[in-house]
């Protein structure tokens, strides 16, 4: 039995080999093309993601740069009038030329040198140590209200999880100035204090300018004095006669302690700016 084609099956034939045709010449052809496309697509996602990443390198080395800034300048404030770190013999010399300038002998000189970091508080009387107690009793009372409010559902107003990350976004100097104020002590921040006992003679003006000169230097702080009258002055004429006169000097004993910066001991190495 024999087939024949029609007129219409020779062309659906024609049609069906010209699809086949163009659709074996498209997937070798285009192919590559599509494939490259994709690889582009991906390649720019990739490139854009990484500008993104470069972008908030730059945003962060700018706030680092900032931060190291003020930094630097909380530094220089805070530790400028301190002493540089001194042994004994040149806190001994230190203080001798210091009472010679004033036209007074120094008598007697005790040194104390500091074994360790100082560790001290600010005097809960003075204006620091209000605003450290103040603070700490703010501290308490939020961490009784956020442990209050631990169960709280957020899901029910609303509120993502990517929400409150964007809330709790803080930048470098937020936090740093946050750090910067929960500091109440000088425990390990390279400051050491040397105990110095002073004895004195010399007129009593002299010895008082002294004084008042040591009060106001704000890297020393006097944690004692007191005055003592001189014993009298006893000479002796050339027919023997001897005199006995009171003194008109007076004996002063200041106990004080030196305030001195240590960088290394506080482990803080600040590159500092070239001119």
């Amino acid at each position: 039995m024999e087939a024949t084609l029609t007129p219409r099956d020779k062309k659906l034939l024609y049609m069906m080999g010209f699809i086949v045709i163009l659709f074996v010449f498209g997937w070798v052809l285009m192919r590559p093309i599509i494939k490259s496309i994709m690889e582009t697509d991906e390649d720019i996602v990739s490139a854009q993601a990484l500008k993104q990443q470069n972008e908030n390198k730059v945003m962060g080395l700018t706030s680092a740069q900032i931060l190291m800034d003020t930094f630097e300048e909380d530094l220089e404030e805070d530790t400028g009038e301190y002493y540089a770190p001194m042994d004994s013999s040149e806190i001994d010399k230190m203080f001798t030329m210091y009472v010679l300038g004033f036209g007074l002998r120094a008598k007697d000189l005790l040194i104390a040198m500091p074994i360790s970091a100082l560790e001290e508080m600010p005097y809960k009387h003075s204006e620091i140590g209000k605003v450290v107690a103040a603070r700490e009793s703010s501290s308490s009372s939020s961490s009784d209200t956020d442990s209050e409010e631990t169960d709280t559902d957020f899901s029910s107003e609303g509120i993502s999880a990517d929400d409150l990350m964007v809330n709790f976004v803080r930048t470098p100097l937020e936090v740093y100035s946050e750090k910067q104020m929960m500091v109440k002590d000088t425990t390990a921040s390279g400051v050491r204090a040397a105990d110095v006992t002073i004895v004195l003679t010399g007129t009593a003006d002299r010895a008082q300018k002294l004084l008042d000169d040591i009060l106001v230097k704000p890297s020393v702080r006097v944690t004692g004095f007191a005055w003592d009258e001189m014993p009298p002055v006893v000479r002796t004429l050339e027919d023997g006669t001897v005199l006995v006169s009171d003194s008109r000097e007076k004996q002063l004993t200041v106990r004080l302690r030196l305030y001195m910066y240590d960088e290394e001991m506080a482990g803080i190495e600040v590159p500092r700016k070239k001119d």
